[in-house]
């Protein structure tokens, strides 16, 4: 199992200039509230901006257009940043994924998961996964949008390049494809998220931050993670200081605070609490 000193090593590796603090703005993910969201979205969103948040990622639009999911997230007073699409979607109708996240004020879509053989990605789904995402990346950044593949905790099994997102990172273009760090996903993918952005420096221009329950088993696929294993941050394995510090370092740009939790609300208004203590 990982452990934490092994990340407190990492963030005392890094600049003087991070260790002062956390300064960028977080968001979060709309997903987090989704149970909320299914009921009642204006009311949903208008929480999120009570939260103190500004910057949402969106995905689904709860029965909306995207202009109508525009014009309830100007009432709430927020931005949408990045918009998820599902790789099938990507692939069958990529010209109205391109026109939902523009008219929504998207910068980014972001590939929620790439098809895998088994419950991990192996050495022959890396290429046609990477042709694809490399087209549909080019494609998009035609329309003013950038893509990214979300990580799972899937893509860390050996390769030749090291691991399988190594041979990913590889394969796929920067100029059209690039990445959305989950810290949760990489830690419970035995990976630490400091040494990942340090090896892709601006590759990784997203990130969702959650933290693991200690004991949980890892190392497993995403299919085997109850929602209950996502706990407040500061609470669990992951140490978010450092990969905060880290990104701030290594290109992230956006920032997600994301909750998997049924009842989400209270662990982030503790999250945030915790972030607080950070800046």
């Amino acid at each position: 199992m990982i452990r934490r000193r092994l990340f407190l090593a990492a963030a005392a590796a890094l600049p003087a200039a991070a260790r002062l603090g956390f300064r960028a703005p977080v968001g979060t993910n709309i997903y987090s509230f989704r149970y909320l969201a299914e009921k009642d979205l204006p009311k949903t969103l208008a929480l999120i901006r009570e939260l103190g948040l500004r910057e949402v990622e969106a995905g689904e639009l709860y029965g909306r257009s995207a202009a109508e999911f525009l014009g309830l997230l100007r009432a709430a007073g927020l931005q949408a940043t990045s918009f998820g699409a599902a790789y099938d979607a990507l692939g069958k109708d990529l010209d109205q994924v391109a026109a939902q996240a523009r008219t929504l004020g998207a910068g980014y879509v972001v590939c929620s998961t790439i098809p895998h053989s088994a419950k991990h990605l192996a050495a022959k789904d890396c290429p046609p996964a990477a042709e694809h995402l490399n087209r549909w990346g080019e494609r998009l950044a035609a329309a003013g949008l950038r893509l990214c593949y979300h990580t799972h905790g899937t893509e860390f099994d050996p390769s030749p390049d090291g691991t399988m997102f190594d041979t990913l990172a590889k394969l796929t273009n920067p100029r059209f494809v690039n990445f959305e760090m989950d810290i949760f996903w990489i830690v419970y993918g035995y990976q630490d998220p400091v040494q990942l952005l340090r090896r892709y420096p601006g590759r990784f221009p997203l990130m969702h931050i959650k933290d693991i329950r200690k004991g949980t088993r890892l190392g497993g696929s995403p299919a085997d993670v109850r929602e209950e294993e996502s706990v407040p941050l500061g609470t669990g394995l992951v140490d978010v200081r450092a990969a905060l510090l880290a990104a701030q370092i290594y290109g992230v740009r956006h920032y997600y605070l994301e909750e998997e939790a049924v009842d989400a609300v209270p662990q982030i208004r503790q999250s945030l609490r915790y972030l607080a203590t950070l800046r």
